[in-house]
């Protein structure tokens, strides 16, 4: 019997304890209640999209109006057309300054304001929430209800040209010349086109247009563009706040409802269909001042539940590594998520910084931790990452900034998600530890693998700067002394000893012109030249930026004597310039990139003569002022050349004293 007993009571004590293990658990589970689970969304038969959002503990109201229009829709006849308007809709002459921004900063409004993008226009005001129901009457008026007129239009280019800037002369041709170079030089490595196929974005017009074109935009014009674009169905109403949501909705409905304007025109964002080549993205660069390292892979982001998982894990692995890598080792100051997408294509990552001796050691360990984590993560470590993650819906504030982020996500779960039946809590309870262990397998592939490294240098601190020197040096020997190489080709060598008068035949800011137009050509040619190699030869034009060191430091090394090389055969070949004459006993020489030599027994005569167009090919130097008298050289081959010079004729009196002097020389040895 007391067996019995025994054995009862030891059951009824673990009924008891596994009683409240189970209710722990339930309290725990429920101890954070969804911040989005009060949010409202309704649609109105004008198509106008509203989102509503009632915090009683909110102090403040927030609203805010999106407009699907942007300088994305404009092109050069009308570029800037989007930004004056959004300037434009907060005029109105009925109400006090004809200014619905200071209108309603004297209501009480704490923040006032709009903003421009390229596919969205947005209005934006935070005020005491026993305003509430005030701001979404007068949001709608300042919207849909306009009365400006052409002082209020010039009184708003005025403030926007201020914004904007003056348009200055030079502005068109730094323009014209950036998108001449962009046209001439390789694309630009772009991880959303090579490695998601993404289509690029159109380039936006020049900025400049946009100050040109503010300056002429008329009312009529700007109504065109606003009535093409302001129309219920194109837009998205935002409330967030203290305030009872059943009145507010009634309110929206009356007036946002009552508003009957209808178009097709809206903001067309590029097509959102990545697809990942399944190649590993490596970005290794050198001499960046400080080594820093982003590392993990790449993604797609058709499911938001990925996308939570992704965020959580590498939040928690940022916090092991900084336990193991900043709190124990003390070799770095700090480790952090890093996650960034466009367009759905996606990359989560890690990023820390190192100093130099311990960074590849670093860098191996964050390698280490991600591969042992997508072989086994156990249990212990989810749940800690989950926990952790939970902490993002626990902490929401009851501030209208706060408050607003939570519709931003319920409306991007509903338009790039089509979610509209769960919340970002919601589904994030979901997640199971299958979930998070099938989802880094699938992301965490070597395919997938991402990688962008900063080292400070290899061998020795600025050793870039030591090799961009001597790259500098090297440019400029080459530069003065590349005639030397023609002299040797015609077999007459002398030193500086040897000249017994030298004259300059060109103007030096031409022969500047000259040296950067060769050193651009050549740098244009050499870019090229290693995207077709590369690309051709091993599918990868940017393949030299995914070589780590050592061998990337023999490449950065290479590149610039390579370069050094293409300059000389560019400089030598691509144009006829001389820079000066140099006249020894038996010669003149004319040395520039290249070398002509005229034998003293060559020259039958020495004289001035007018400058003609027909003597271009001739003429020996080049000048500004190239109308200006020549020496001409006549040969006994029959053959004339035209010298360049300041003072012709003084040149000229000192060429023919020359030659006289060696026909004196020779009657006296006679």
């Amino acid at each position: 019997m007391k067996r019995i007993i025994w054995i009862l009571a030891l059951l009824a004590f673990a009924y008891a304890t596994e009683s409240t293990n189970t209710e722990s658990n339930s309290t725990e589970s429920n101890s954070t209640v969804d911040p989005s689970k009060n949010i409202v969304y309704f649609k109105l038969d004008n198509g106008l999209q509203v989102y509503l959002l009632s915090d009683d503990k909110a102090v403040n109201t927030q609203i805010s109006l999106k407009v699907k229009v942007g300088y994305g829709v404009e092109n050069d006849e009308n570029y800037g057309i989007t930004h004056l308007v959004e300037h434009m809709v907060f005029r109105d002459q009925r109400v006090p300054h004809h200014d619905y921004l200071d209108y309603i900063k004297d209501e009480g409004g704490t923040y006032v304001n709009g903003y421009t993008r390229r596919y969205e226009t947005g209005y934006l005001t935070t005020i005491d929430s026993n305003k509430s129901y005030w701001i979404a009457e007068t949001f709608a008026d300042m919207v849909f209800d306009k009365n400006v007129t052409d002082d209020d239009i010039r009184v708003e280019k005025g403030a926007l040209q201020t914004e904007i800037g003056e348009f200055r002369w030079y502005y068109k041709l730094l323009w014209d010349a950036g998108m001449f170079f962009k046209k001439i030089t390789p694309p630009k490595d772009d991880i959303y086109i090579q490695d998601f196929a993404l289509a690029k974005e159109p380039d936006t017009p020049a900025r400049y247009l946009a100050q040109l074109n503010n300056k002429k935009f008329t009312l009529t014009e700007l109504m065109a563009h606003y009535d093409k674009y302001y129309y219920p169905a194109n837009m998205i109403l935002t409330i967030v706040g203290n305030f009872d949501t059943d009145t507010m909705k009634c309110l929206i409905e009356k007036k946002y409802g009552a508003i009957d304007k209808k178009g097709t025109a809206h903001a067309k964002k590029p097509a959102e269909n990545p697809t990942l080549n399944y190649k590993p993205y490596r970005r290794f660069y050198e001499g960046m001042g400080e080594s820093s390292a982003y590392i993990g892979a790449k993604y797609t982001l058709d499911d938001y539940k990925r996308y939570l998982i992704l965020s959580l894990y590498s939040d928690n692995l940022a916090e092991r590594l900084q336990r193991q890598m900043r709190n124990k080792n003390g070799e770095t100051y700090s480790v952090n998520p890093y996650l960034f997408n466009d367009r759905k294509a996606g990359v989560v990552s890690i990023t820390f910084d190192s100093l130099h001796d311990k960074f590849q050691d670093n860098i191996d360990v964050v390698k280490r931790t991600i591969s042992a984590d997508i072989k086994e993560l156990n249990s212990s470590t989810m749940d800690d990452a989950l926990k952790s993650y939970g902490k993002h819906y626990k902490a929401v504030e009851h501030d209208s900034e706060s408050l607003i982020s939570l519709i931003d996500t319920a409306q991007y779960l509903r338009e790039d998600h089509n979610i509209t039946d769960k919340s970002s809590y919601e589904i994030f309870k979901s997640i199971t530890h299958q979930d998070i262990r099938e989802t880094l397998a699938k992301v965490f592939k070597d395919e997938n693998s991402y990688m962008l490294i900063y080292r400070d240098y290899y061998f020795f601190p600025m050793e870039m700067l030591v090799l961009s020197l001597l790259s500098m040096i090297l440019f400029v020997y080459i530069y003065i002394k590349v005639y030397i190489f023609g002299l040797k080709k015609q077999k007459v060598l002398y030193t500086q000893r040897d000249i017994l008068m030298q004259r300059r035949v060109s103007n030096r800011i031409f022969g500047f012109w000259i040296l950067l137009a060769t050193a651009i050509i050549t740098s244009i040619s050499w870019d090229w030249i290693k995207y077709i190699i590369f690309d051709t030869i091993i599918g990868d034009p940017y393949y030299l930026e995914t070589i780590d060191v050592p061998y990337s430091y023999i490449a950065t090394v290479l590149d610039p004597i390579l370069f050094l090389i293409l300059f000389a055969v560019a400089y030598y070949n691509l144009w006829r310039y001389y820079a000066r004459i140099d006249i020894t006993k038996k010669y003149i020489v004319a040395a520039g990139n290249r070398v002509m030599v005229f034998s003293k027994d060559q020259i039958e005569s020495v004289s001035t003569a007018p400058w003609k167009l027909g003597m271009y090919r001739s003429t020996i130097g080049s000048s500004m002022l190239f109308w200006k008298p020549l020496v001409e050289l006549r040969l006994k081959s029959g053959k004339r050349y035209y010298i360049r010079a300041s003072q012709a004729s003084h040149l000229e009196e000192d060429l023919s004293r020359w030659l006289k002097e060696d026909t004196i020389e020779n009657a006296k040895e006679v």
